[in-house]
């Protein structure tokens, strides 16, 4: 960009030398240009003898803005795409370099996030040991629970058996996924998908408490849920260049819509839509649900939630891997802040378990019991965690610590 006033005044030097008669070389355009930018006032000497003659340059205030147009019209037109295409050049030569270089990198990454873990590990193991031992257990009581199931009872409540068996399945996948991201230090994640698990555990006590009657209109539901994806994705798949649903594909979603407010009503088209007629309201909210399930106290913890989930203000500035500095940024994991996912997960897991798998026979109620008492010790567990990294943490900003393991 630099160079550009001196490219354009080498060709006006060229035009006007070739007026008087004189070939000019790039070499001599060059010297003059830079000669004259340079603000030099003294007569240029070039070539050695080499040019019979003196040859004055003229440059009246025409040329100036015949080199100013040139300038910008250059800068409109061809400068926008000359840089597009230098810096892809660029960014093609750099991205293969790095790729050369990525394996040693990653390599690298790959150690130093080993040791993450073997640290994380040494100050998180017991609770989160206990997490996954939680966790087994509520997914081998679970099997054998709907594996002893009478038959003639399935029939008696066979939606509301079907509905809770899948909302405690996908309980155990979430939880999983919980401790996976506790394991690797991203408790604010963690924290995020309990919320989910909350969500699951809040609807699981709705629909068992009001049985198989809520249990049919929650599955009857899933035709409102089927309409409102449809009608989003018919607004976006051209854009998108995705291709559109057959016309029979919609035909079949909007007269299964139609069966289902025609059966349930209006109001069976909102997000809660299968719970109004029990819980008699026209329009639920999350919220609602909540103190119908018993579970008020549990709102904080869900606003934690969704802070975690959406891009709210709060979530830039409060974050649980940051230990209560919330000056810092946080751009990765942290061995800190497992402690609120961590015990959440196992209450409303818990919870889940017993609400599926309970009343049962003798050994039910044992399994309950170790359950509880696990679901008991896993807080306690996390919280003497916690505030050993805390301790550390405090030792370490004090200078008493080199590093916080």
């Amino acid at each position: 960009m630099a160079a550009l006033p001196e490219r354009f005044l080498e060709k006006l030097i060229i035009k006007k030398l070739q007026d008087q008669g004189v070939t000019s070389t790039k070499a001599l355009s060059s010297r003059i240009a830079k000669h004259i930018l340079s603000c030099n006032t003294k007569p240029l000497k070039y070539g050695r003898g080499k040019l019979e003659r003196d040859v004055t340059v003229k440059f009246e205030e025409a040329d100036v803005d015949e080199i100013t147009k040139a300038l910008d019209l250059f800068c409109k037109t061809k400068l926008p795409k000359l840089v597009d295409d230098v810096a892809e050049r660029a960014a093609r030569s750099l991205l293969e370099i790095l790729k050369t270089r990525w394996t040693q990198e990653y390599v690298s990454q790959e150690a130093d996030l080993s040791e993450f873990r073997k640290r994380l590990e040494d100050r998180w193991g017991k609770p989160l040991g206990l997490s996954r031992m939680l966790l087994t257990m509520a997914r081998e009581w679970c099997q054998s629970t709907n594996a002893r199931q009478n038959p003639s009872h399935k029939n008696k409540r066979k939606h509301l058996r079907d509905i809770l068996i899948r909302l405690h399945v996908r309980a155990c996948q979430v939880a999983d996924e919980i401790i996976c991201l506790m394991e690797n230090g991203f408790a604010d994640g963690a924290m995020a998908r309990w919320r989910t698990l909350h969500e699951i555990g809040v609807v699981a006590v709705v629909i068992s408490k009001h049985g198989e009657e809520i249990a049919q209109r929650y599955l009857a539901h899933q035709a409102i849920e089927s309409k409102r994806a449809m009608t989003k994705y018919l607004s976006c798949c051209g854009p998108l260049g995705y291709r559109p649903p057959s016309a029979q594909e919609v035909e079949r979603i909007a007269k299964a819509y139609e069966a289902a407010t025609k059966r349930y009503g209006k109001e069976f088209d909102a997000d809660y839509g299968w719970a109004t007629l029990h819980m008699k309201k026209k329009r639920v909210t999350f919220a609602d649900l909540e103190i119908e399930a018993g579970h008020p106290e549990m709102r904080s913890h869900y606003q934690m939630g969704n802070d975690n989930v959406h891009a709210g203000v709060k979530s830039m500035f409060v974050r649980l891997g940051l230990l209560d500095d919330y000056s810092g940024l946080l751009a990765g994991r942290s061995n800190a802040g497992l402690m609120e996912p961590g015990q959440n997960t196992a209450h409303t897991l818990t919870q889940i378990s017993a609400l599926v798998c309970l009343p049962g026979n003798f050994d039910d109620l044992v399994i309950a019991q170790m359950i509880r008492m696990l679901r008991d010790e896993i807080p306690r567990s996390f919280y003497r965690a916690d505030k050993r990294l805390r301790r550390d943490d405090k030792k370490y900003n004090t200078g008493k610590a080199d590093q916080i393991l």
